[in-house]
């Protein structure tokens, strides 16, 4: 059963039951174009993060942002894993029926995007992957730092004050530090640690290296939360995989330049479908003349007894 509520005149919220629990979404109305894109967002935000993204690829494609479970108004589960929660998206796209799609995931969205992507190989034609990694540096101690001043009031103030310092570039516009902090206040407490936790805990190396999809991997080239070696590591790993880093940006890269992060999601889909009819093409190259001329007669047999 799908449920609707209108939230603006462009955006509608929907959601379905995905295993008993309910999976919240937002997306378009009345899309008109056919390739579908799914967005995932990061720790401690829900889908509203993707406002931009929502608004700015609607022209041209459908696009489905999902809240993760515990976030935004999805239920939680027990297990807060990245393998966890892509089993959650892919219950989520077999409800809906979606058949292969685009993943673009952010931060630890991307991390579950890419589980989905070896988990459920057939479910996903393309990776977006956005400020993201396969596992978190030991020498980067951002969740340790974050992870300090929850819960309590007094430690509240200090996480969101580490938090922005951390997640925005000193060049971010007002409005990006605005809507992403406002994403990180109405995340409970207790589901921000569990993000950070299971980033933590994760390692997706090799499911990394063994990824045969094609993947656009974008990052902010002040990012201190999953900094650009990360990205180059990641791009290092991922053997179908191009490399964007986008300059000036910090982690909070889809907030912080919506339009380059549009335009570059864009044109990935678009050679998606070019990829797709190269690789048809060369197959019907391929296939010998002397088959081919057999496989149309052996149909046409068919076709004439039909009648």
């Amino acid at each position: 059963m799908i449920r609707t509520e209108e939230t603006s005149t462009q955006i509608v919220r929907r959601s379905v039951r995905v295993d008993g629990r309910q999976v919240s979404y937002l997306t378009v109305a009345d899309p008109t174009a056919e390739e579908l894109i799914l967005l995932i967002h990061g720790s401690g935000v829900s889908a509203r993060y993707w406002t931009e993204q929502l608004l700015g690829l609607a022209k041209a494609l459908q696009v489905l942002a999902l809240d993760l479970p515990g976030h935004g108004e999805s239920d939680s589960i027990a297990d807060s894993s990245v393998e966890a929660y892509a089993d959650v998206v892919a219950g989520f796209l077999a409800v809906l029926g979606t058949g292969p799609v685009v993943v673009a995931g952010h931060s630890l969205g991307g991390a579950v995007g890419l589980a989905l992507a070896v988990r459920r190989e057939r479910a996903v034609r393309g990776l977006v992957l956005l400020s993201s990694c396969a596992k978190v540096s030991r020498t980067n101690s951002w969740t340790e730092n974050l992870l300090s001043y929850l819960p309590g009031p007094l430690r509240k103030i200090l996480f969101f004050m580490a938090a922005k310092k951390m997640l925005f570039a000193p060049g971010a516009s007002d409005l990006a530090v605005r809507l992403g902090m406002q994403e990180l206040a109405a995340c409970r407490p207790e589901t921000i640690l569990q993000d950070l936790r299971a980033a933590k805990a994760m390692d997706l190396t090799e499911q990394a290296r063994g990824l045969d999809v094609p993947v656009l991997i974008m990052c902010g080239s002040r990012d201190k939360v999953t900094p650009p070696a990360l990205s180059e590591r990641l791009h290092g790993l991922i053997r179908r995989s191009r490399l964007d880093i986008v300059e000036g940006t910090g982690h909070m890269l889809l907030l912080e330049a919506p339009e380059r992060v549009n335009r570059d999601i864009l044109d990935f889909v678009g050679s998606l479908g070019a990829q797709r009819e190269a690789s048809l093409s060369r197959r019907f190259r391929e296939i010998p003349m002397r088959s081919l001329l057999r496989r149309l007669l052996d149909r046409a047999r068919v076709l004439f007894r039909c009648r």
